[in-house]
């Protein structure tokens, strides 16, 4: 079956990502109580070619690749400012996903805003392939957010967890976002690492890191505006051999002019609910 994959793309790039080393041992990322640097045990730095899936933008799928790509301009005047956020792209965003997959129920649990520019307080890009649940957190930070009754209910239906991810300055030049198709690895190339917050007492989480190997395939969208969105499957309950899990993570393009504006993005965390 030919599928986007098999198309000729547009400017193709490379990047350096952070992988898990092996397979043999846990990664763990460590957030220290205070403002010191975060540490990171068990990963390693590895190159990727990176293929611009932007001429064949329609063709990815999220239940393929594990993640789409929309033309969907917001009404959003001001993504810096929380209460518009909360107020008109929340209701945006539902009915995104709900449209992408057949949800009858979606909850969005935050967002964050992220900026390249050091001189700001908001998060920086990660430049760490991973998924941001593994088959056990999923569930876990389903019950964590709408709580056991609900979610025991939310369970007995198929249950996916979508991230929206948006430019909210134009264009994108600095740190793209960079997705592994869900098609080209193995589930053994999906590495559980720990997350140990010692900001919450110790409190430790799990998400995948991702080893580097032969067959992975990676895409970005060059320059991408404010009109534009990804749909990134973080987890879905079904089993059936559709994408469950969609490493992804920011990267430094070499291409990038040298005066390029720092990259400011939003990205949106969903739960929803699709009928058996």
């Amino acid at each position: 079956m030919s599928t986007a994959l098999d198309m000729n793309t547009g400017r193709d790039t490379s990047g350096e990502l952070l992988f898990a080393a092996d397979r043999s041992a846990k990664p763990q990322i460590i957030i220290p109580k205070d403002d010191g640097t975060t540490s990171r045990k068990g990963l390693a730095v590895g190159k990727v070619t990176i293929a611009d899936g932007s001429p064949r933008s329609g063709l990815f799928s999220l239940d393929r690749e594990g993640f789409s790509f929309l033309h969907s301009p917001s009404s959003v005047q001001n993504f810096e400012d929380d209460s518009e956020v909360e107020e008109t792209y929340y209701k945006e965003i539902r009915k995104m996903v709900s449209d992408a997959i057949g949800a009858f129920e979606v909850e969005i649990f935050d967002h964050t805003i992220r900026v390249t520019d050091p001189e700001t307080s908001y998060r920086r890009p990660a430049s760490h392939a991973h998924n941001d649940y593994t088959e056990k957190s999923g569930p876990s930070r389903l019950r964590d957010m709408i709580g056991d009754v609900r979610a025991d209910g939310w369970l007995q239906d198929r249950v996916v967890q979508i991230n929206v991810w948006r430019p909210i300055a134009e264009p994108i030049l600095q740190m793209p976002l960079a997705l592994l198709d869900a098609s080209s690895y193995d589930q053994s190339d999906l590495v559980t690492t720990e997350i140990i917050n010692e900001r919450q007492n110790g409190r430790v989480g799990q998400i995948y890191s991702v080893v580097n190997a032969p067959g992975q395939r990676w895409f970005y969208f060059n320059e991408m505006v404010k009109s534009d969105a990804i749909l990134i499957k973080g987890y879905d309950s079904e089993t059936d051999g559709r994408a469950r899990f969609t490493p992804h993570s920011a990267f430094a393009d070499p291409n990038t002019p040298e005066n390029a504006p720092p990259r400011r993005s939003i990205e949106v965390r969903t739960f929803a609910r699709v009928r058996r």
